[in-house]
């Protein structure tokens, strides 16, 4: 059954969703198993010996630390690439093979690829970061491919449940795992217009509530230390304090006591300066595109920390405006990226076509084209702008990185998972495949995938 296939690439998580289509009509958006515990999955990867690429929990448990990369999604663009046993990859070639895995998960599922890819991205990302990655990710192999901002594609999802008329204007606060992402929207005739945009520009979200969660742990114990359980147990018990009121966190060896009791007003008083950071970053971005926030449609809590409760509360109270949490808030943005993309796929609309344009766009117009006016859109193309330099870098001593062999490209993935075994750390070798050997590889859903990975090296 023909598919489309939606993907929130995000720098902590990263979530899929797909729609079926089911003769006249496309099916609701249904959430894609990634990882091994729920349906999202950790955006870190580990580039094996052989040149297999494992994703999330599959990635690092025995993996050598030189060859696992996290943060790649939040350097698309930069110059400066990733060790990775010796070789060296831009973070736009590695976020491309995580891609490519998703993709890979969704064939494995569903028995064909889908007819239609939608990757989404931070609102503020320049035509040159969009373009990179594009260009990377048809490079792995994904051609009917468009990027969106995650903004769009959460108001896509909001109007899929509740109704938006043309001229109503949504606010989008995402609060994720490490990043804060406002938006204001206008519904047009065929889709949202995004009319403004911000984005915090340190560290801010989930990994920041839990680094605040672990300093009061460790406060209240004698002689204990910070462990990746005590990090993993606070991550877990803010979670809970969503719904619950209080939580028992395990004590880490060597401490006092066996257990720490949090309540839900101690982790609010902990993050309260933070959440009232987003809320006033968000009522100037509502006011800059100048609306008010007494006549918002509403303002839509998207991302895995909106369903806490103090982020309704304050936001709610800043912006006097009224506040929907999204029903599945970490969700949102991977399914209404899969609704967009039954927009896109619609062949009479002919946005297939437009899709797989080497002009870095960001396909915002995509979902506000009508049938009637397919044509002069077209032909408006060559007005969109073109990928520019990449942005200016401050002065930095970079050393000088060894370029790898010319002309070589890996295949990420092995015949058979089931052989694995764990990296030496010790062997930096890698089986170079040659291209021919390509139509060869078979999918094996779960663990690896089969796309290319092209080194960096002095033919960039």
């Amino acid at each position: 059954m023909p598919y489309v296939l939606g993907i929130d690439l995000g720098s902590g998580h990263t979530a899929a969703a797909i729609c079926r289509n089911e003769r006249d009509h496309w099916s609701d958006p249904e959430l894609l198993r990634l990882g091994a515990q729920g349906p999202a999955v950790a955006s870190v990867l580990h580039l094996t010996r052989d040149g297999a690429v494992e994703v999330g929990e599959w990635a690092t448990p025995g993996a050598p630390a030189h060859r696992i990369a996290r943060g790649f999604v939040d350097r698309i663009g930069d110059e400066v690439p990733f060790s990775l046993g010796g070789q060296h990859y831009l973070a736009e070639v590695l976020a491309a093979a995580f891609v490519g895995w998703v993709a890979d998960t969704a064939e494995a599922a569903e028995g064909a690829p889908p007819t239609q890819v939608v990757v989404t991205h931070p609102a503020g990302w320049s035509a040159h970061r969009r373009t990179v990655l594009q260009h990377a990710l048809r490079e792995a192999g994904l051609t009917d491919l468009t990027l969106l901002p995650r903004p769009v594609a959460a108001a896509e999802r909001h109007a899929a449940v509740e109704r938006v008329d043309v001229g109503d204007e949504v606010a989008v606060y995402a609060l994720g795992h490490s990043r804060f992402e406002a938006a204001i929207l206008r519904r047009g005739s065929f889709g949202f217009e995004l009319r403004g945009h911000a984005e915090s520009a340190a560290a801010l979200g989930g990994s920041l509530f839990d680094d605040l969660l672990v300093d009061h742990v460790l406060a209240e114990l004698d002689g204990a230390a910070p462990t990746a359980q005590l990090r993993a147990a606070c991550t877990a018990a803010r979670e809970r304090l969503s719904v619950d009121t209080t939580v028992s966190i395990p004590a880490p060896p060597g401490a006092d006591r066996a257990a720490v009791l949090v309540h839900r007003p101690d982790l609010e008083r902990l993050i309260r300066p933070a959440v009232e950071s987003t809320v006033a970053v968000l009522t100037r971005t509502v006011r800059t595109a100048g609306a008010e926030p007494g006549e918002l449609h509403c303002v839509l809590l998207v991302g895995g920390c909106a369903s806490t409760p103090l982020v309704a509360e304050l936001v709610s109270a800043g912006l006097r405006a009224r506040t929907v949490a999204a029903p599945e808030p970490a969700a949102a943005v991977a399914l209404g990226a899969a609704l967009a993309a039954t927009l896109i796929a619609k062949p009479t609309v002919r946005a297939a076509a437009l899709a797989p344009s080497s002009l870095g766009v960001t396909h915002t117009d995509l979902l506000r084209m009508s049938d009637s006016a397919a044509d002069e859109r077209m032909a408006d193309l060559d007005e969109i702008v073109h990928i520019g330099p990449p942005p200016p870098r401050p002065p930095v001593d970079i050393p000088p990185l060894d370029a790898p062999p010319r002309g070589l490209r890996r295949i990420l993935r092995r015949r058979d998972a089931d052989d694995y075994e764990p990296d030496d750390a010790a062997d930096d070798v890698a089986a170079d495949v040659a291209d021919e050997d390509w139509d060869d590889v078979v999918v094996d859903r779960g663990r690896r995938s089969r796309r290319p990975l092209e080194r960096h090296g002095d033919e960039r």
